[in-house]
């Protein structure tokens, strides 16, 4: 299984798909070159083999013409080869497709006279010329499997004897041979080697930058990277530089925005319940009161959600479970029904004051609406599971995404009174997606709300 994993990673990434290609690519060429080899080789070969044949042929004629009857045998046996063979015959040899270049060559040299013919058949090492499959084997010597005739025909001696000849060439294993594997195999090597190491290079500012990226979606502030690498990889290196001091200048500008906003609304705020303590006792002045008591929870809210949000609170390895252990433990101290599983050390790299935030806004959701809260660590491969169920009434389907809306309230129940505005959800998210992490809503299948929170390792 590790091995397919593996394999599936190295051909999914990068460096593997480019070395994948080049030793496709430098299989295809040494294919292509060891064909073209043998072309080549083949015809060289075929040529130098014609010219020896030739130059035997005539000397064997020379022989014979100058020995008498009873020794033409005995020259024919000390002239026969492996890629020559000889015979003496008073049959001539059947017409085939001639070829008078040679004919003419043999001639010119032997100094032969016209009466007396020559007949010279000249084929390609792929069979081109050749003569239907009955007539060769009429007129050719039998040879061993695997050999390749070249010149073939007949020369006409005195007193209408004939001298016919073959001539082969021995096969060759023209497959792929221990050394030429052996030689494939090491530049191979050498190529996957230099490829890894240039491909490394180049790939190592990508892994930097995906590092940096998870980083950034978590919320963990960092230096800028160094534009190092290639043209394109530099390009790509500056553009994120320059995202993420954009990014970090647009968070902190909406923040101080929001705080100045809210700071500056309590002064008239102030006022405002001030002039109300002049009005005359009645139901008018209460509901102005109410009012004004619910905006000033508002703003105080809003400015305590402005001052943790621009908190430059640092990353560090944290123990999940003792932090939700050390929650539980304090609403259970002040009397709430809370039941934690118990749960192995699951270390985090995170804020700890943001996530305790975020996990009691979820804990004291769910005691207040659902009087009992069970809580489950999960530590699954790629992220941290974290289920609080509570045992309330639930939320319609249709609102589960409503109520992390900021200062939305879904029901009556949820009154003014209880002190709460409608932020408590909408906190708890924004820290839990400062961590790269996701917070979802569910109705669970046996009654009450679950709040799943997915945090990455």
């Amino acid at each position: 299984m590790k091995i397919k994993q593996r394999l599936r990673f190295w051909l999914g990434s990068l460096t593997g798909q480019i070395i994948l290609v080049a030793l496709c690519a430098l299989a295809l060429v040494q294919l292509v070159s060891l064909q073209i080899y043998r072309l080549e080789r083949e015809e060289a070969l075929g040529l130098v083999n014609s010219r020896f044949t030739l130059q035997r042929l005539m000397a064997v004629t020379r022989l014979l013409h100058q020995s008498p009857p009873e020794l033409q045998q005995e020259v024919l046996r000390a002239s026969r080869s492996e890629t020559l063979l000889l015979s003496l015959s008073r049959q001539p040899p059947e017409d085939g497709e001639r070829n008078p270049v040679f004919e003419r060559i043999v001639r010119n040299r032997l100094g032969y006279p016209a009466p007396l013919a020559i007949h010279i058949n000249a084929e390609t090492g792929r069979g081109h010329a050749l003569p239907p499959l009955s007539e060769s084997r009429q007129r050719r010597p039998h040879h061993q499997h695997g050999t390749d005739i070249r010149l073939y025909g007949g020369i006409e001696l005195d007193k209408g004897v004939w001298l016919h000849f073959t001539s082969l060439v021995d096969a060759e294993n023209t497959g792929w041979s221990l050394r030429a594997i052996l030689s494939l195999g090491l530049l191979a090597a050498l190529l996957t080697g230099l490829m890894i190491w240039l491909l490394q290079r180049i790939t190592r500012p990508l892994k930097q930058l995906a590092r940096r990226a998870e980083q950034l979606g978590r919320g963990d502030k960092a230096e800028p990277l160094a534009e190092t690498g290639p043209s394109e990889i530099r390009d790509t290196l500056s553009a994120f530089n320059r995202m993420q001091e954009r990014l970090d200048r647009f968070v902190t500008d909406r923040t101080r925005m929001l705080a100045a906003i809210s700071h500056d609304l309590r002064t008239p705020l102030t006022s405002l319940q001030l002039r109300c303590e002049f009005l005359p006792e009645g139901e008018d002045k209460h509901k102005l009161q109410q009012g004004l008591k619910r905006m000033e929870q508002m703003l105080n809210a809003t400015l305590r959600f402005a001052r943790d949000d621009g908190q430059d609170e640092p990353m560090r390895d944290l123990d999940l479970s003792s932090l939700v252990q050390s929650l539980c433990d304090d609403l259970q101290d002040a009397g709430h029904k809370v039941i934690l599983e118990e749960r192995e050390p699951i270390l985090f790299h995170g804020r700890s004051q943001a996530l305790r935030r975020a996990l009691q806004n979820l804990l004291e959701n769910g005691i207040k609406y659902g009087n009992r809260v069970e809580v489950r660590l999960l530590d699954e491969p790629g992220h941290i599971r974290i289920l609080i169920r509570d045992f309330g009434p639930g939320i319609a389907e249709d609102q589960l995404e409503e109520v992390f809306k900021p200062f939305t309230r879904l029901d009556s129940a949820r009154n003014l009174e209880d002190g709460s505005i409608g932020l408590g959800l909408a906190i708890a998210r924004t820290l839990i997606h400062q961590h790269g992490g996701e917070l979802h809503l569910s109705n669970h299948s046996r009654g009450g709300l679950l709040a799943t929170v997915l945090l990455p390792h």
